[in-house]
């Protein structure tokens, strides 16, 4: 691997391990900024989802105030009023028509959308012929029903939308709407069910209870609306729950359902006074449903601003962040680039020319800083080294004098040396003589401590068979004495039993005592009991007196044994003397073959050491003969060391030459 890297520039290098985090982080930012476009897609999926939501939602407004409208329309039998009012609301359900059938859709399903207004647009294609026979007074669709189920297919489809959306908090507020929608819807069913009764003056049970119905779930839809409401939209809400508008309504509702069982005489307010007021409360749900859209819609454009925002901020700062790095990855290379072939070329010229008193410069903290502070610390080291050997070359030279004039003296000193070790080899033949004799005596020595050293074995032997007995006798004497005191201990032991046997026959002596009072109370019946307790008497007093004769008997034997086991200690004691003193003999005659052995050893010693010195005297006299022909050949080899420095001389010189080919 190594070697591998080692083939390219280390500009190359540096380019591509420094090329690669920056194309990593490259990567990393476009799929950071793929996940942020797909974010505002899906901001972007559900704030159309929320638009159509509020189209729906429109188009059951106003279909609901033409319910309204038509039923008071037709409880009136046709009042111009109602005509008026209800033509103007028919526009504006037609205005919400349009709005529906002319959203496009961007992010939506084409085909979910389609599916979704597929129904409504079939019921809205009823829609002439239902107006139609409202205008005629002589309905046969029923209106109520036929816009009911309108809105009713507009809500479903509101909530349908709202289980695609993704952003959590644009759910809550949309459950929130959806509540506010069933809310309006009940409200308006509502008015227009007790806007015709109202009119009429009367009602029917099943309308009575499909009031009920509606109110039942316009309750569950406010209990819901509560619970999931945003804070601000909440208190606008309890706002209108707590309005006059909002308890008249709901005292006119009570006072409806309070009437079941004369529904054909109705009594409440006028239609038109009724239904202002429920028109005025369905304005006012109206208004927290406008709220609630304007939260919706608002919180979708934000989230959608948010993430085109975050999107275009990324992409600035990568764009930003990647040329930042590039270029100054560009400047880092270029200069490290220049500064590394500076360096190189500095190198080779200082290679060239031999040159070392030029430095390089090591300005800065980085590696080829301290390259250069490591070179001219080498360089220094180098010429300080090469002043050294420049001074030691010269003193060398000034040595290599001394050198050959020590040679002419060794010359002279191997000559004199020769006439010096004639004399020594007739001392040492002389020597040579005087050691021989000394061996001589030295044999006869040996020879008599060898005698002393076989008496003094044989002595060895018996002290060691009898230190053997001894020690065999001690261990017969403990084995002995142990025998005794277990025996000791049996008697005790025995001498417990006796005891306990006493014991019992003196119970049994009571016993039978007792048992012939009470045969002598029982009289002549008593008197068979009474010999055999006689007899058990007896019998319990002889082995009283056999126990007590035993008793006796241990005792003898107890002190028979502790005299025999004080002897035995005696014994022991006395054997352990005699165990100690075998022991000190032996160890005596130990150390006496020891120092037997030691004088035979010095004496053999002495015997070797004659043989040896008269061998020496023998090899140095011949050693002589050789230092004399060694005498003699060194003046040869200082001879030729004399001719082998002279020419180790011109090497120096050459060096001396060479060494000044450097500029230190």
């Amino acid at each position: 691997m190594k070697k591998f890297f080692r083939q390219f520039p280390l500009y190359q290098l540096v380019t591509i391990l420094a090329g690669l985090p920056i194309l990593i982080s490259i990567a990393l930012s476009v799929s950071e900024i793929r996940q942020f476009d797909r974010t505002a897609e899906h901001t972007k999926y559900d704030n159309e989802t929320v638009n159509l939501m509020i189209v729906y939602d429109n188009l059951a407004h106003n279909l609901a105030v033409e319910r309204g409208l038509t039923a008071g329309m037709l409880g009136s039998k046709g009042k111009q009023e109602q005509v008026d009012a209800l033509a103007v609301q028919r526009k504006k359900v037609d205005q919400a028509i349009q709005a529906l059938n002319q959203f496009n859709v961007a992010f939506i399903s084409p085909k979910f959308a389609h599916d979704l207004q597929q129904d409504v647009s079939a019921e809205l294609g009823k829609l002439v012929e239902v107006r139609n026979q409202v205008n005629s007074l002589s309905p046969t669709i029923s209106p109520f029903a036929y816009y009911s189920n309108l809105n009713r297919l507009a809500i479903n489809n509101a909530s349908i939308l709202l289980s695609k959306i993704e952003s959590v908090d644009v759910a809550t507020l949309g459950k929130s709407l959806l509540s506010i929608m069933e809310i309006k819807e009940r409200a308006g069913q509502v008015r227009g069910a007790l806007n015709g009764a109202f009119a009429r003056k009367s009602s029917n049970i099943e309308q009575y209870v499909a009031v009920m119905d509606y109110i039942k779930s316009a309750d569950y839809a406010t209990r819901q609306a509560m619970l999931t409401m945003p804070p601000s939209a909440l208190a606008q809400f309890e706002q209108v729950i707590q309005s006059n508008t909002w308890k008249q309504v709901s005292d006119i509702q009570n006072q409806y359902l309070t009437q079941k069982n004369t529904l054909d005489a109705l009594q409440g307010p006028a239609a038109t006074e009724w239904f202002a007021l429920a028109t005025e409360r369905i304005k006012q749900i109206n208004q927290v449903r406008n709220t609630l859209q304007k939260d919706m819609q608002s919180l979708t454009q934000d989230k959608i601003n948010t993430a085109t925002r975050y999107e275009m901020l990324l992409i600035v700062a990568s764009i930003l962040g990647g040329l930042v790095l590039i270029i100054v990855l560009f400047i880092v290379i270029s200069d490290l680039k220049q500064r590394i072939g500076l360096l190189n070329s500095e190198l080779a010229n200082m290679a060239q020319h031999r040159n070392l008193t030029h430095s390089f410069q090591s300005d800065g903290k980085d590696e080829t800083a301290q390259v250069s502070n490591s070179i001219n610390t080498l360089i220094l080291s180098v010429r300080d080294l090469l002043k050294n050997v420049i001074s030691t070359n010269n003193h060398s030279s000034d040595r290599l004098k001394q050198i050959v004039q020590s040679a002419k003296d060794l010359g002279n000193s191997s000559v004199n040396t020769t006439a010096k070790c004639t004399n020594i080899a007739a001392a040492m033949t002389e020597l040579s003589q005087s050691s021989t004799e000394i061996a001589h005596s030295s044999e006869r020595a040996l020879e008599e401590t060898q005698e002393m050293n076989d008496k003094i074995s044989a002595c060895q032997t018996q002290s060691v068979s009898s230190f053997k007995a001894v020690e065999a006798l001690v261990e017969q004497i403990e084995q002995t004495q142990a025998c005794m005191q277990e025996l000791e201990k049996d008697a005790d032991s025995v001498g417990k039993i006796v005891e306990t046997i006493n014991g019992i026959s003196e119970q049994t002596n009571l016993l039978a005592l007792n048992a012939a009072i009470e045969a002598a109370r029982a009289g002549e019946h008593g008197r068979g009991f009474a010999v055999v307790s006689t007899e058990v008497r007896d019998l319990a007093q002889r082995s009283k007196e056999a126990t007590e004769h035993i008793s006796e008997l241990l005792g003898n034997m107890t002190n028979n044994t502790e005299m025999a086991v004080e002897n035995m200690a005696k014994s022991r004691a006395a054997t352990d003397d005699t165990f100690n003193s075998v022991n000190t003999v032996k160890g005596s005659i130990d150390e006496l073959e020891s120092v037997i052995d030691s004088v035979n050893s010095h004496i053999n010693s002495i015997a070797n050491a004659t043989i040896e010195q008269s061998k020496a005297s023998e090899e140095v006299n011949r050693d002589i003969d050789t230092l004399s022909g060694i005498a003699e050949h060194t003046g040869n080899l200082a001879q030729d060391m004399n001719n082998i420095v002279t020419n180790y001389s011109s090497e120096v010189k050459q060096v001396k030459e060479q060494l000044n080919q450097f500029d230190v």
